[in-house]
């Protein structure tokens, strides 16, 4: 059998020129991801807060609704343990929460780090190997928090917000919230520094 020597160069080097053609093109596809990825990523709404009041009012219902997440997440933890002491139900809190400096990180997307450690601080928790299980409390303090109850002070880039009539006259006399929100030196997104008002106030003391 006669090989056909042309032929077989022929087929080389078109293997070749394939072959390096798809070597640049990955080559310039990792260049590309990795300019893309070296990008600074867009400004979100929690670091533009200020330029529109819906940023602001979206931000804190968040905020408010932190501590019903982590409860939340015990209650729907479906394979987790849950331990009785003195009365009290602890639920198993799922990988994500199970530690205080996770649920504190998770407060402190919102709040301050001292707000996020009260929070944490009065809770009912317990520590079952070295997992964090919670006792979900019997009382809530739902707010209302609208573009219609709040108004929003800008002052040497602080924010100064109020909300009235933050909840149901039935559940509370004084009804009246007021945050400061800052902008972390670190981050450069918005926390909440303060909250003053005595509705729920004793979730944050």
């Amino acid at each position: 059998m006669k090989v056909n020597w042309k032929n077989w160069m022929f087929i080389l080097v078109l293997s070749l020129l394939v072959t390096g053609c798809m070597t640049q093109v990955k080559q310039e596809h990792a260049k590309n991801k990795a300019k893309t990825q070296s990008k600074p990523a867009a400004q979100s709404a929690i670091q533009k807060l200020g330029d529109n009041k819906m940023d602001v009012v979206l931000f804190l219902k968040q905020a408010e609704h932190q501590l019903e997440n982590v409860y939340y997440a015990a209650a729907d933890n479906a394979k987790g343990k849950s331990v009785v002491e003195d009365g009290l139900v602890f639920r198993e809190l799922p990988k994500r929460f199970d530690s205080k400096d996770k649920i504190t990180g998770y407060f402190g997307r919102f709040w301050s780090r001292p707000l996020a450690e009260a929070m944490y601080d009065n809770m009912t928790t317990k520590l079952v190997k070295e997992k964090v299980y919670v006792a979900i409390p019997r009382v809530d303090y739902p707010t209302l928090i609208s573009v219609r109850n709040t108004t929003v002070q800008k002052n040497n880039g602080e924010l100064n917000v109020t909300v009235e009539d933050v909840t149901d006259p039935s559940f509370a006399s004084d009804r009246t919230l007021r945050y400061r929100l800052v902008r972390d030196q670190k981050t450069k997104r918005f926390e909440i520094k303060s909250r003053m008002g005595a509705y729920g106030n004793e979730q944050f003391q």
